[in-house]
């Protein structure tokens, strides 16, 4: 998978090239690297800072005119927001969560991090899967 900053810059690359653009609107890191499948025998190998680069790579050649994060909880977006912002003076515009009325509470540390650090939320499932628009009711599971 991606294992440096130029893999991360290659599929940038390639994304641009499959949409027929010389330079995406929001390139977005999907999750931080979290699956560690040999953590439980003390290896780890967070790529994390790695991607990073990648994504500051791709803001400063142009590929990306704006960078942004998704799933990123208020501990990892600031430690992004350090190397990236701080560190490079690349924005990060953007961290995608799950959010909606039903996980209000849960999302309110990220929110709070996200306003203060001037990093606007995008919302996937706003509508709880279905669950706010009555998709579910006891005749429709």
């Amino acid at each position: 998978w991606r294992s440096d900053s130029t893999s991360v810059v290659d599929a940038c690359k390639a994304s641009a090239e499959r949409l027929g653009l010389d330079s995406i609107a929001l390139y977005q890191i999907h999750f931080p690297d979290i699956i560690q499948p040999l953590k439980a025998f003390g290896i780890e190998n967070k790529k994390d800072e790695l991607y990073w680069d990648g994504l500051a790579q791709c803001y400063e050649m142009g590929l990306a005119q704006n960078v942004g994060v998704s799933n990123y909880g208020p501990e990892t977006l600031r430690r992004c927001y350090e190397k990236l912002t701080v560190q490079r003076g690349v924005p990060i515009v953007s961290n995608q969560i799950n959010f909606s009325l039903a996980r209000y509470r849960s999302s309110r540390a990220t929110l709070e991090t996200c306003n203060e650090l001037g990093i606007k939320v995008l919302a996937y499932f706003p509508l709880a899967n279905g669950l706010l628009a009555g998709k579910y009711t006891t005749d429709n599971p």
